[in-house]
C-alpha cells in the first residue's frame, strides 16, 4: 500500500497543504511545534479513520474553523483510489472513488497503517484496553469475520449488562449462549496472532538491539484457566456466576477482560522492562505485526514513525532504518533532523508552520 499524496484543508495548523509522497522512505523534518505529528496523524486519520490523539473529531479543525478535510491518492496492489474525508460537526463522511462509504467495516479491512508515537506509546504501556483494540485493529484486518464476531460481541455484552442491571436474571442465559458461541472464536483468533507475531518477534528484538535476549509476547485469556476456549465448559461456567454478576450490576467474564504483555527472558515488560526496553520492544512488536500482515495480505502496511530519534538510541534507530530500508513498506518519519548517514534516502520534507518550504 501506497500513499501517492495528501491533500489538507483546514486540519490542526494547516491551512491549504498538498504534498506528493516517495513510495518507499519519507522524512518530515522541521522544528518543534511546526505541525510534523499533526502531519502523521493525518495520515493515520486516513488509514484508520480515527485520530491516535483525540476521540473528537472537533479537536482536528484549524483554530477557528468548524469543517477540515483530508484528500489522498493511495495505490493498493497496483490499482489507484481517491479517497475523501470531510470532517464536519464531530462526524465525517466518506468517499473512495468519489462513491459513499456505507460501511466502516468496509475501509478499515483495506486500509492500515503501523504507528509509533510516544503519545500511543504512553496509552499501550498504560491501559488493557488500548492493547485489546491495538490487536483488534490487526484482527480486524487479517481475520476473515473478526469484525462481525467482535461486533457481535459488544452487541451480547451490551444487552446483558441492561439484564443483569435491572435484575432480570432469568433473561441472561439465552444471551450466556451466544456468549459461548462467539468468544471461543474471539479467543483463538487472538492466540493465533500472537503465535504468528512471536515467530518473528525475538528474531527483530535481537537485530535492532544487539542483544541476545528472548522478547515474547503474552497473551492471557481471561477464563483460559477454568475453561480454556471449550464453548460447552464457558457455557456451564456463566450460568454458574449469575448470582454474582447479577449482584454486581454488569458482565464480569469476557475476552473484554483479556490482556496482552510482553517479557524478556521470561521478566514481565510493567515490572522489569526499563523505559528504553519498552520503546524498542513496542517498535520490535510493531515491525512483527508488519511481517505477520504481509505474510497474510500480501500487501504491505504504511509503517508511522513519530519522533523516533529522540524516542531511541542511536544505534537503535540506525539499525531500525536499515532493517526498514529492507523491506516494500512505505515510511514516514518525523525529526528535527536527518541523521547525516540517512541523508538522500527516499524524499525529505521540511515543515514550517503548517506548511511545506522544501
Amino acid at each position: 500500500m501506497v500513499i501517492q499524496s495528501l491533500a489538507l484543508w483546514n486540519y490542526r495548523n494547516y491551512s491549504q497543504f498538498e504534498i506528493d509522497f516517495h513510495s518507499g522512505i519519507n522524512f518530515i523534518y522541521g522544528r518543534n511545534g511546526q505541525g510534523k505529528t499533526n502531519l502523521v496523524e493525518a495520515i493515520y486519520f486516513l488509514t484508520h479513520l480515527r485520530s491516535f490523539r483525540t476521540a473528537k473529531i472537533r479537536n482536528l479543525y484549524r483554530e477557528k474553523e468548524v469543517t477540515a478535510s483530508i484528500n489522498a491518492q493511495l495505490s493498493k496492489q497496483g490499482v489507484v483510489h481517491t479517497v475523501q474525508i470531510g470532517l464536519q460537526s464531530n462526524q465525517k463522511k466518506v468517499l473512495i472513488n468519489q462513491k459513499n462509504l456505507n460501511y466502516t467495516s468496509d475501509y478499515i479491512k483495506n486500509y492500515f497503517s503501523l504507528l509509533f508515537a510516544p503519545d500511543q506509546l504512553s496509552a499501550y504501556k498504560e491501559y488493557p484496553l488500548e492493547r485489546r483494540n491495538f490487536f483488534d485493529r490487526v484482527l480486524i484486518l487479517v481475520v476473515d469475520q473478526y469484525f462481525q464476531r467482535l461486533k457481535e460481541f459488544n452487541r451480547i455484552k451490551k444487552q446483558k449488562n441492561h439484564l443483569l442491571r435491572h435484575q432480570r436474571g432469568q433473561e441472561v442465559f439465552v444471551w450466556n449462549q451466544l456468549l459461548a458461541e462467539v468468544v471461543p472464536q474471539i479467543v483463538r483468533s487472538r492466540t493465533r496472532l500472537v503465535e504468528q507475531v512471536n515467530e518473528n518477534l525475538s528474531e527483530i528484538f535481537q537485530e535492532l538491539t544487539g542483544r541476545s535476549d528472548h522478547l515474547e509476547l503474552c497473551y492471557r485469556w481471561d477464563l483460559e484457566e477454568k475453561v480454556g476456549d471449550d464453548p460447552e465448559k464457558l457455557l456451564d461456567f456463566l450460568n454458574g456466576k449469575l448470582e454474582s454478576e447479577q449482584s454486581m450490576g454488569h458482565m464480569c467474564y469476557g475476552p473484554h477482560k483479556d490482556d496482552f504483555w510482553m517479557t524478556i527472558n521470561g521478566k514481565k515488560d510493567k515490572l522489569f522492562f526499563s523505559q528504553g526496553e519498552y520503546r524498542i520492544s513496542f517498535l520490535a512488536l510493531q515491525l512483527a505485526l508488519n511481517r505477520a500482515i504481509t505474510d497474510s495480505l500480501q500487501f504491505c502496511p504504511v509503517i508511522l514513525l513519530d519522533d523516533i530519534f529522540s524516542e531511541l538510541d542511536t544505534e537503535v534507530y540506525h539499525k531500525t532504518l536499515e532493517y526498514i530500508s529492507a523491506n516494500h513498506n512505505q515510511v514516514f518519519i518525523t525529526s528535527t533532523s536527518i541523521p547525516k548517514k540517512f541523508q538522500g534516502l527516499g524524499k525529505a520534507f521540511q515543515i514550517e508552520q503548517g506548511r511545506l518550504v522544501s
